[in-house]
């Protein structure tokens, strides 16, 4: 008999998809693995409970939940935003060095728009990146409390 709800939080279990992908780094990889030659685990999106095909509870908090993976999503994001405004500061300033310094007369004009773009990169790159790393504090807290049991209770997360 399969159980429809989590035993922890009481929110309504799901079928794990991609086992080997949500359970990659976690002690539970070979679960996962299992899983695809036997009957599919069962998880709670709201606190990352983990259930045979049984409906027998395996682990706690052994899957990223729904609001983790949607934070990972946005943390991800952002980090790929401020990489990007990385490589502009980065261009303008080698556009500008190769402006001043190449072998033809300097173009000054050039050179000071060059370095100009780059600059003004900078703006948008520490956004990002204090957006990136905000982000990823809440993933270690989210992260944390749902390993030692209490992520639909501390977050409120409750189904």
């Amino acid at each position: 008999m399969q159980a429809d709800t989590c035993q922890l939080c009481g929110h309504t279990l799901e079928i794990l998809l991609h086992p080997v992908r949500r359970l990659r780094w976690t002690r539970h990889w070979f679960t996962g693995i299992a899983s695809l030659f036997s009957r599919a685990l069962r998880i709670c999106p709201n606190c990352g409970a983990m259930y045979s095909g049984d409906g027998e509870l395996m682990a706690v908090g052994a899957v990223q939940t729904d609001a983790e993976q949607r934070l990972d999503t946005y943390r991800r994001d952002m980090a790929h935003l401020r990489d990007s405004f990385g490589g502009v500061i980065v261009a303008g300033q080698l556009a500008a060095a190769w402006l001043i310094g190449g072998l033809e007369s300097a173009n000054v004009a050039a050179a000071i728009t060059a370095s100009s773009i780059g600059v003004l990169s900078i703006a948008p790159f520490v956004f990002f990146g204090s957006k990136a790393r905000g982000a990823k504090k809440r993933l270690k807290l989210m992260k944390r409390t749902r390993l030692q049991g209490k992520a639909g209770k501390e977050l409120g997360l409750r189904g």
